[in-house]
């Protein structure tokens, strides 16, 4: 996956979905870090949000989102 912001490629960080030990363990999609957001050092739009050079991506639809999967 690339950046939308600065074309970085981004990292993957780790996965999300109905985890915990009473859900059914159903992997919902992939958290993806920006290495240039995290620096914080101005090279990525997404060093503002609120987990600095975060994005999530649903397996299903592979579309990119801004943020972290709350």
């Amino acid at each position: 996956m690339i950046c939308p912001y600065c074309g970085e490629e981004l990292e993957l960080e780790d996965y999300f979905g109905r985890l915990a030990a009473h859900q059914d363990g159903k992997v919902l999609g992939d958290i993806w870090k920006c290495p240039n957001g995290v620096n914080q050092d101005g090279s990525c739009e997404s060093e503002v949000f609120f987990v600095a050079g975060s994005f999530y991506s649903y397996r299903e639809t592979g579309e990119l989102h801004d943020g972290y999967p709350c």
